[in-house]
C-alpha cells in the first residue's frame, strides 16, 4: 500500500523529483491516518507542499543565474544583498574552505558573491531534485571541488566533514515535518559552525510578530541540542542570522 501511495504522488508533474525516501516516509505516516488510498495521497501531498511545495521555483537554467534566483522564494528575498549578507556571516566563522549547504534550494547560485577562494569546496543538498539539477551544472561551470545530492534531512543527518554548515531558513522547513528534527540534525553534523537563519516576513509579506517568535525558536532549539557553547547573530539585512559553536563528537 505504501509503496503505492509513493507511486501515484511521485506520478505527479509536481512531486515527481522529491526524494522517493521522504516521499515513502510521508506516506508510512499518513497511511494510517486515511479513510482511503485516495486521502493518502491528498494527505502526502499536502504535507509536501507545507514543508518546501511553496517555495520552489521553475525549472531553469543555471546560465541566467538570476532569473534562476528569482524564481526561487528563498534566495528571490536575498538577492539585494548578497555581498553584505555573506560577509556578515564570514565575519563570525571566517572564510570557510568547505560549506555544507542544507535545505540549498538555488542558494549554491550565489557562489560567485560568497567571497569564497576558488578551491573551497562546496556540497549542497537537498530532498529536492529539481534545484539540484539547476545547482549540479552551476557548480560543475564554476570549477569548484563540490558535490550534490538529495537527501530526508528529517530521517537522515549527513557525515560530511565541513567548516560552516548553511541552516538557512531550514528550521522552519523541518518543524513542519517533525519539531525534534532540527535539533537532531545539528546533534549529527560534524560541523562545528553551523549558520541558521529565520525569514523576518511570511510569503505573504506579513511580519508582525514573526521576529519574536523566530527568536523564540532559536532559543529552544539551543536547548534542545545541548552542545551549543556560543551564539552569535549576525548583522545582515533583511533575515534573522545566527551562527552557532557546536561541539562536535570528534
Amino acid at each position: 500500500m505504501t509503496a503505492e501511495i509513493v507511486e501515484r504522488v511521485r506520478r505527479s508533474s509536481r512531486y515527481r523529483e522529491v526524494d522517493p525516501a521522504l516521499v515513502e516516509r510521508l506516506a508510512t505516516e499518513e497511511l494510517p491516518k486515511a479513510r482511503t488510498t485516495d486521502d493518502a495521497v491528498k494527505r502526502v501531498k499536502r504535507r509536501l507542499h507545507q514543508a518546501f511545495g511553496a517555495f520552489r521555483g521553475v525549472a531553469t537554467s543555471h546560465r541566467d543565474v538570476e532569473a534562476a534566483m528569482r524564481s526561487h522564494a528563498s534566495t528571490r528575498e536575498r538577492l539585494p544583498y548578497l555581498d553584505e549578507f555573506y560577509a556578515g556571516i564570514w565575519k563570525l566563522t571566517g572564510v570557510p574552505r568547505s560549506v555544507l549547504d542544507l535545505g540549498c534550494g538555488l542558494n549554491p547560485l550565489a557562489l560567485p558573491r560568497m567571497g569564497l577562494d576558488p578551491s573551497a569546496r562546496y556540497i549542497a543538498i537537498d530532498a529536492d531534485e529539481r534545484p539540484l539539477a539547476t545547482v549540479g551544472d552551476f557548480l560543475h561551470a564554476s570549477g569548484h571541488p563540490h558535490e550534490i545530492r538529495t537527501l530526508d534531512l528529517v530521517s537522515a543527518v549527513p557525515d560530511d566533514e565541513a567548516d560552516v554548515a548553511l541552516l538557512l531558513k531550514l528550521v522552519t522547513t523541518l518543524d513542519r515535518q517533525d519539531g525534534l528534527a532540527p535539533a537532531r540534525l545539528l546533534r549529527g553534523l560534524r560541523t562545528t559552525n553551523a549558520v541558521v537563519s529565520f525569514t523576518t516576513r511570511s510569503l505573504g509579506g506579513r511580519g508582525r510578530g514573526m521576529e519574536r517568535t523566530n527568536r523564540e525558536r532559536l532559543d529552544r532549539l539551543v536547548a534542545e541540542v545541548g552542545r551549543v557553547v556560543a551564539v552569535e547573530e549576525a548583522s545582515v539585512p533583511g533575515e534573522l542570522v545566527f551562527v552557532l559553536t557546536v561541539q562536535t563528537d570528534d
